[in-house]
């Protein structure tokens, strides 16, 4: 029997339950996948944390410049503002 048409396989792997999904060949290293799906609910949080984490330099970042101490301090005074009006 002669076979006319071969299928190239593909295997997905998900490590976190699906929200994530790599594709990668049959004897490709796990390190060579590539990136096949990703939930946008985990894009966000991932953003988020990004956004946490900026802010946390800039507040670190304040002590040596007093420019962005000014404006840190302009901003707490609104975020204070906002929260006694809710």
């Amino acid at each position: 029997m002669m076979v006319s048409k071969i299928t190239e396989v593909t295997i997905f792997e998900s490590p976190d339950g699906g929200r994530t999904v790599y594709a990668r060949k049959p004897g490709q290293h796990p390190s060579e996948r590539t990136l096949h799906k990703e939930d946008p609910k985990l894009i966000k949080e991932r953003q988020e944390l990004e956004d946490q984490r900026r802010w946390v330099e800039i507040h670190n970042a304040r002590r040596d410049n007093p420019a962005l101490d000014k404006l840190c301090e302009q901003v707490e005074l609104l975020y204070e503002l906002g929260k006694k009006e809710e």
